[in-house]
């Protein structure tokens, strides 16, 4: 196949783009240009430390040590060391990052990505579509890799020359460039064996990391060949695992200059302390799953309903996060920054979830299954509680059983496989295909066994939007989908959570965002005096 000229990528990508999808550019948007506007105005001071907490640490950290591993570094901000080939910007727009352009062919099967020129790794080896390739097979490997996403759409990646890449896809997908933006989709030097890929600790990042006990801590030093002109600013950067109390009282010691992931109940206690607390317009969610493949009462679809409908989203909200007009789930792995999102048409109704139990054939209520959680972000133990509390004013019993996190995907995937145990599973915020995706056909877990004309329908809307290049087409699908798993709730989201971070006065350019993995940008920080 002949590579696509500058006219190919004008045309690709205005073919394609719209909600969701790549910017309205063939040169896609870049990083570099995020950066630029964030400091303009301003006159960044070179030096310092900058030490963060986070009581969220990487949910893989009990898979090995080896935090000099993206896949398993001590928290998910992997790009403090390495870089992707794209990002994802705070409105969910992708944007370039090692690649400066990205657009595919006239069905969306085949993409070829742009490498950005001048990116040498830490240890001052030339960045190229060697690199590029190895890291993006090894991403797609379905022993090795670690991005579902690639593995489930990735057929080949070749190279272009020098500096270019080509997907070959398996099937259409107009909204690839996000998959490629993932926490774990990082560039790595290239070795002939992808078993030994990447745990070297070395990245294309604007630090370079010094150590890493990934049980404690990780320290990185400024990179002084960063492909950003004169940036970062600061010269080392501290990371600190710091669950439970940890975090406050490590703030209040002022070991720590920011925490990330702040226990929402303990935001007063950080501003008494000097901090400045910052939210983003969501974050991280909760999806409940609820196998249908066994003897439980879910594979009644009226107990689901009654199940979504009994749950006082909104006092979560209040009670939780002190934020009673946030949006609320809406039973899909939509996000409420989604512009696609649409909501359930009902918020609560504990009368209806009553009658749909009478009528299930459990008139004096229903004792459900245990769900099964870990406590990856602080405030869980009281949000389970309020929902719980809230079931049971509809006649359901149902209670949450906390579980260490340090093992619990091997805990929860032991028995009932695929589908594994009931349980809690953590959502991040994402674009309309990948969101949906994960409650189709392409998600051996999550839809919880869901099966029927409904399913059927709901996974060839799937593919028909993957396919689709008319951005208000493809919305009207996504509404279509999202309705369709809303009356028949395969799994419940509850929804509200925004991502946080708290930090001293005097920092700048510390920014939460909604895809918790892809901020802040380290680079642009600095800090007064």
């Amino acid at each position: 196949m002949p590579s696509f000229s500058r006219r190919d990528f004008m045309a690709g990508s205005a073919a394609i783009i719209g909600f969701g999808a790549a910017p309205g550019l063939a040169r896609a948007s870049t990083v570099t240009e995020f950066v630029d506007g964030l400091v303009a105005g301003q006159t960044p001071r070179q030096g310092g430390r900058l030490t963060y907490g986070n009581p969220v640490p990487n949910w893989a950290l009990g898979q090995s040590d080896r935090g000099t591993h993206p896949y398993y570094f001590m928290d998910i901000q992997t790009r403090s060391i390495w870089n992707a080939l794209t990002w994802v910007d705070e409105n969910l727009e992708v944007r370039g990052e090692l690649a400066t352009e990205f657009a595919s062919n006239d069905d969306g099967t085949v993409w070829e990505y742009k490498l950005r020129e001048g990116v040498v790794f830490h240890d001052g080896r030339e960045f190229t579509s060697k690199d590029a390739v190895a890291s993006c097979r090894l991403h797609a490997d379905p022993r090795l890799g670690g991005v579902g996403f690639l593995k489930q759409y990735v057929e080949s990646v070749e190279p272009m020359g020098d500096h270019g890449i080509r997907f070959h896809l398996n099937q259409p997908n107009v909204e690839f460039p996000h998959a490629t933006a993932e926490y774990r989709a990082m560039m790595l030097p290239a070795r002939d064996d992808l078993n030994e890929m990447g745990y070297d600790g070395i990245g294309t990042g604007a630090f370079r990391l010094l150590e890493i006990d990934n049980k404690r801590q990780f320290r990185a030093e400024r990179n002084e060949d960063f492909w950003m002109p004169g940036r970062p600013y600061i010269d080392e950067l501290v990371g600190v695992l710091a669950m439970g109390a940890n975090a406050i009282n490590g703030f209040r010691a002022e070991q720590f200059d920011m925490v990330l992931n702040a226990d929402p109940g303990q935001f007063d206690q950080f501003r008494d302390a000097g901090g400045v607390v910052e939210t983003a317009s969501s974050g991280d969610q909760f999806w409940l799953v609820l196998p249908k493949n066994v003897n439980f009462p879910w594979n009644d679809v009226r107990v689901r309903k009654a199940m979504s409908l009994a749950i006082d989203r909104p006092r979560i909200n209040t009670i939780i996060y002190n934020d009673p007009e946030g949006w609320t789930g809406n039973d899909t792995h939509m996000n409420g920054a989604n512009k696609e999102f649409l909501p359930r048409p009902v918020e609560r109704d504990v009368a209806q979830a009553k009658a749909l139990l009478a009528e299930a054939g459990y008139p004096d209520g229903i004792d459900l299954p245990a769900i099964f959680y870990c406590a990856t972000y602080p405030e869980e133990p009281r949000l389970w509680a309020v929902v719980g509390e809230s079931l049971k004013e509809a006649g359901i019993n149902l209670q949450f059983s906390e579980r260490p996190c340090d093992g619990f995907n091997p805990f929860v995937s032991a028995v009932n496989k695929p589908i594994g145990r009931p349980r809690r599973n953590l959502i991040g915020a994402r674009n309309p295909a990948i969101n949906l995706s994960r409650a189709s056909n392409l998600n051996d877990a999550e839809p919880g066994g869901w099966e029927g004309p409904g399913f059927d329908r709901y996974n060839a809307l799937l593919s028909e939007a993957a396919a689709e290049k008319d951005a208000e087409k493809r919305l009207s699908i996504y509404h279509e989908m999202q309705r369709i798993a809303q009356d028949e709730v395969p799994g419940v989201m509850v929804g509200g959570r925004r991502t946080n971070l708290v930090y001293r006065e005097g920092w700048h350019n510390l920014r939460p965002h909604t895809q918790l993995w892809q901020g802040p940008r380290f680079e642009t920080v600095w800090k007064d005096g």
